[in-house]
């Protein structure tokens, strides 16, 4: 796929200068990231601005959530994680550079192929991201990010539709510490996650990571597509877990993660009877 490859013209549609541009492309940011040729390289940011650092942080959380569950992911996951906090501190520079190794290690040089379904109803455009990695879509000098399975809708004459906000995490409130009986396996559950709905959001996607077990290596994060706002989680082993929440709309497309919550699961201590001459000793 080449940069800035015009949908018009390789769907073969008409396009007026009354309907809205759509681009489906790597965003231009993400193309100079790369470096010349697809090498991967990451060349020295250190005038790198918000803007340019948010959006090579969209590309790659969009890279990340296509992903298979993996070693690799699990690695650009770490990278993501420390773009976001570099993010969070103002450090754009750090936060441009360990998002674009997420991106990089997800997205090693080949022919990347994609399909796009552009549909018109009346003054309405909808993109639809059918299979690939993720796309750019641009309209009138808004993008926005779609990975596969996902689309957005613009009216004609407007700019793209602004993002739905992120979900608020309701339930447990952070850092709470469950203490549950362990089962015969020795996992804990079920624990219940919750959070406020959001509008013209039809479904959720929630991601768990665990930070710190008991024993054992560190489980696999734990993700779940849902229209309901709450989730049950599967039993897990005792230690440290985060959480976050992405709310999508068909018509805006996808929120930022939640604020992480953490909690932590704990075994209930198991209390001994022991009989003695005299009668029950604990």
């Amino acid at each position: 796929m080449k940069a800035a490859l015009w949908l018009s013209a390789w769907m073969g549609l008409s396009v007026v200068p009354s309907t809205p541009t759509v681009v489906g492309r790597e965003a231009p940011e993400a193309t100079a990231l790369r470096g010349s040729g697809g090498s991967g390289a990451t060349p020295k940011a250190p005038s790198a601005v918000p803007q340019t650092a948010r959006k090579a942080l969209e590309m790659s959380r969009a890279a990340v959530k296509a992903a298979p569950d993996d070693a690799r992911r699990r690695e650009a996951e770490d990278r993501l994680k420390d773009a976001e906090a570099h993010f969070q501190q103002a450090r754009y520079a750090d936060a441009l550079h360990k998002a674009d190794e997420a991106w990089a290690l997800l997205n090693p040089p080949q022919p990347s192929l994609f399909t796009v379904e552009v549909g018109h109803d009346g003054g309405t455009t909808t993109v639809t991201h059918r299979q690939g990695p993720p796309v750019t879509v641009e309209a009138q000098h808004a993008t926005r990010v779609l990975a596969s399975g996902e689309s957005v809708r613009v009216q004609q004459g407007t700019v793209l539709p602004e993002p739905p906000p992120a979900p608020q995490p309701v339930q447990p409130t952070d850092k709470y510490r469950f203490t549950l009986k362990p089962s015969p396996g020795g996992l804990l559950g079920p624990v219940t996650l919750s959070w406020a709905a959001v509008e013209g959001a039809t479904r959720y996607e929630v991601e768990v990571i665990p930070e710190a077990v008991e024993s054992g290596p560190l489980p696999s994060p734990v993700r779940e597509v849902l229209g309901a706002r709450q989730w049950a989680l599967p039993a897990l082993p005792a230690g440290r877990y985060r959480w976050t929440v992405t709310a999508v709309s068909p018509g805006q497309g996808r929120s930022v993660p939640s604020p992480a919550r953490r909690f932590e699961l704990a075994a209930d201590a198991l209390e001994l009877n022991i009989k003695v001459k005299d009668g029950w000793q604990k």
